[in-house]
């Protein structure tokens, strides 16, 4: 099963992703909102790890454009941001958890589990 990580950032969506597929999960990496969005067209993962912010699409854009959309919006979102808001936004983006930036891979790796099982 595959995790979509959605960040601006590419040396944070490397390392997330490096940290998953030690423990065997397969990645997809995009840059914002809009490529999560068109990656979603064509693929289910079993979690989004979301950064809130981000240029093009931040955040909320998108999880307010998934949970509009029937056939994506039960994809779980992990939020994962250092923003300050992002914690109390946790319930109003409806995520399933909130990882703050910097995170551990142990807190990373937990919270990914609860919704996906590694390839094997």
């Amino acid at each position: 099963m595959q995790v979509l990580i959605v960040d601006d950032d590419a040396a944070m969506r490397e390392a997330l992703c490096e940290t998953l597929e030690l423990q065997g999960h397969q990645c997809v990496t995009v840059s914002n909102g809009r490529e999560a969005l068109d990656f979603l067209r064509e693929s289910k993962p079993c979690v989004i790890l979301l950064d809130l912010m981000m240029p093009f699409m931040n955040g909320w854009e998108f999880r307010a454009a998934q949970l509009k959309d029937p056939r994506v919006a039960g994809i779980p979102v992990l939020v994962i941001s250092a923003h300050l808001r992002a914690e109390k936004d946790e319930g109003e983006l409806a995520a399933a958890g909130y990882l703050s930036k910097p995170l551990s891979a142990e807190r990373l790796l937990k919270a990914v589990a609860e919704w996906c099982t590694p390839a094997a």
